[in-house]
């Protein structure tokens, strides 16, 4: 055995004895819980209702039609996020009063059943107010994602005109070094003179003069130009000049083209403003899908596990620490050793009687004298020292002649001998 204390054994696994919730404490616990619930339940029921308002924000109707989807996914993410910026908080305080966390919570998100759609989730008091938030947000968060786009067409329209600029300032400087020609145009004349030069030196040209005697003869046109070697070094000049003027133009061409679609993102944005503006007047491209009033199901649960759970914990609380400090003096007890078992059965066997006359007398030995008692006598003296009970009580002579006879109930002096 071994000794243990009584506040061990009521620990030794049990759930409700480490919280200390044995006997009728369960009781108060469930007692004093469910009263702080009916607290919590009565207070979410009388609660005043709020109402949900849910919008749907189309941004495919004000985005840029050139947008891939990709761009198109950015772009309303931007939207969604945006709505969550303090700005747009304080904007749509200015405009209506509300207070956000205090008459009103919002959640906004991007949809996840299409791209191009954002999410605007407002529960107030007043299904109004409900409505003018969802609006109100959409209308603010849309105009600055706008905003900022029309902020980035801009820029990039400026930029792109700034390089405009410095490649026609770049064609200039060409054009004044071909000898204030095209650069393209100068080279094309030069490169036909050295080919007429050419052909002059290979085929002079000549005339026909005629002479004092009437007689005509073909006579060479002396040649007074540059020659040949002066030709082809100044092709050669304008050569660099011709090739880097053609990727100026190629490069002004293509600068045209993205300005000319800059301005039309430009104009794209300021439209898409416009119709910004008048969302309020013609809804366009915020539309509601239902302003409802709320369910009380979850309000009744946080209330009733917002008072309950914290009583209950303390009600626990509390029955630890006065556990804590009446603590009982450990008692030992003992446990009862295991009982032992042993292995395999024990069959009876039946034995057969041995005859009276084969046992071996026994020999007493007496202070008097020595007798001789057989064993069957001493089994006949052990029956009479026993009575049966069923048997009367009376004088029986046979009964009073055994007990006249010795210890082993007969006469041992007649067996003497």
């Amino acid at each position: 055995t071994r000794e243990m204390t009584e506040g061990d054994r009521d620990n030794s696994g049990e759930l409700s004895s480490f919280l200390h919730l044995t006997g009728w404490r369960p009781l108060v616990l469930a007692l004093i819980a469910g009263l702080a619930g009916a607290v919590g339940l009565f207070g979410a029921l009388n609660a005043p209702a709020e109402f949900q308002a849910r919008y749907v924000l189309n941004a495919q109707r004000v985005a840029d039609d050139d947008f891939t989807p990709a761009q198109l996914d950015i772009f309303v993410e931007e939207i969604a996020q945006t709505a969550k910026f303090p700005q747009v908080e304080l904007a749509v305080e200015d405009r209506t009063g509300l207070v956000n966390e205090e008459d009103y919570e919002i959640t906004v998100n991007q949809s996840g059943s299409s791209l191009s759609l954002v999410d605007i989730n407002v529960v107030a008091g007043d299904p109004v107010d409900a409505q003018t938030v969802a609006i109100e947000t959409g209308i603010e968060a849309l105009t600055i994602t706008l905003n900022k786009v029309l902020g980035g067409h801009v820029a990039g329209a400026n930029q792109i005109s700034d390089s405009i600029i410095e490649v026609e300032a770049t064609i200039d400087d060409l054009t004044e070094q071909a000898g204030f020609l095209n650069p393209s145009t100068a080279y094309d004349l030069k490169s036909q003179e050295v080919i007429q030069r050419r052909r002059d030196i290979a085929n002079p040209p000549t005339r026909q003069e005629t002479d004092a005697d009437g007689n005509v003869t073909e006579v060479e046109i002396p040649y007074n130009g540059p020659s040949l070697e002066q030709l082809l070094a100044e092709l050669n000049v304008l050569q660099p000049l011709d090739r880097a003027y053609k990727n100026e133009i190629a490069e002004l061409d293509a600068l045209n083209l993205r300005l000319a679609d800059r301005n039309s993102d430009v104009g794209d944005a300021n439209a898409a403003l416009a119709l910004v503006e008048i969302e309020r007047e013609s809804p366009l491209v915020i539309s509601e899908v239902v302003t409802e009033e709320t369910s009380r199901i979850a309000g009744l649960l946080t209330g009733l596990l917002l008072f309950a759970v914290p009583a209950a914990l303390l009600v626990i609380f509390a029955f630890v620490i006065f556990d804590l400090l009446r603590k009982k003096p450990a008692e030992p007890t003992l446990r009862r050793a295991e009982d032992f078992t042993a292995a395999g059965v024990l069959e009876a066997q039946a034995q057969r009687a041995l005859p009276e006359a084969s046992v071996t007398p026994l020999v007493v030995v007496d202070e008097e004298e020595e007798l001789a008692v057989s064993d069957s006598d001493v089994l006949n003296e052990e029956d009479e020292e026993e009575p049966d009970e069923d048997e009367p009580n009376g004088d029986d002579p046979k009964a009073k002649k055994r007990s006249k006879d010795g210890r082993w109930g007969r006469d041992a002096s007649s067996k003497a001998g």
